[in-house]
């Protein structure tokens, strides 16, 4: 298995997806079946490639400036399997939220979420199998910049500071197509500081120039996730 990128299980209606962006898409099989990273197991998931549809919402024409935006569309029988092994974040549930009363861009923290290929590993003879990948999920939190807004699309630039460089991977190739997501913070009437729950409201799809004292990605927002790709995905069927 090759690491391909990352996605987030969403669904909108009846319709299930993994979303993420559209230059993934160009590397993923077109027969035969795909393999997905569902949990932290030895043994490999796939899906049949007939039972998806790829459906490519955006992209520009510079990497850098994107847009750059796509989705694996699910079968029903595909969606209820993974259902039975991963939570579903549901854009209906929350488009409202995130398009007309999102919370402040500096009230709670946020992480990006997605694989880094620089982190997979292989080892030899390891539960039976004669070759085990072993592929890295990282959750790196801050904060985004302020948003921009070109056309239909809205985009935060993600930094990693000096301060969190050394220990911030130097290439974060893998984890395009994962999730921008903001954790908002509440204070309980005790003093006591709670998270509530996360919100998706952005996908990663291009790595900054990385330099000695500085890093980071560049995600959609969530206008281009709860409108653009809303839009795009809904109704969809493979």
């Amino acid at each position: 298995m090759i690491l391909r990128g990352s996605g987030t299980l969403i669904s909108i209606g009846t319709t299930h997806a993994i979303l993420t962006a559209d230059h993934v898409l160009s590397t993923l099989p077109r027969n035969g079946r795909l393999g997905l990273i569902l949990s932290p197991t030895l043994q490999q998931y796939t899906i049949d490639i007939q039972g998806v549809a790829y459906v490519r919402i955006a992209r520009g024409k510079r990497e850098s400036d994107g847009p750059d935006l796509g989705a694996v569309i699910l079968s029903p029988s595909i969606a209820a399997a993974i259902r039975a092994k991963k939570s579903v974040y549901s854009i209906d549930a929350h488009r409202d939220q995130a398009l007309f009363s999102p919370p402040h861009i500096h009230d709670g923290f946020w992480f990006v979420n997605g694989f880094v290929d620089e982190k997979t590993i292989e080892e030899l003879d390891k539960g039976g199998y004669a070759l085990v990948k072993g592929f890295y999920n990282l959750s790196g939190a801050g904060g985004p910049d302020k948003v921009t807004v070109i056309g239909n699309h809205d985009y935060f630039d993600f930094p990693v500071s000096y301060g969190g460089r050394s220990v911030a991977p130097k290439s974060f190739g893998g984890m395009s197509g994962g999730g921008l997501w903001q954790v908002p913070l509440k204070r309980e009437h005790g003093g006591e500081i709670i998270h509530k729950s996360p919100i998706l409201l952005g996908v990663v799809f291009y790595q900054e120039p990385t330099t000695e004292t500085q890093c980071g990605v560049k995600c959609h927002g969530r206008q281009s996730v709860y409108q653009v790709a809303f839009e795009a995905i809904k109704g969809s069927t493979p």
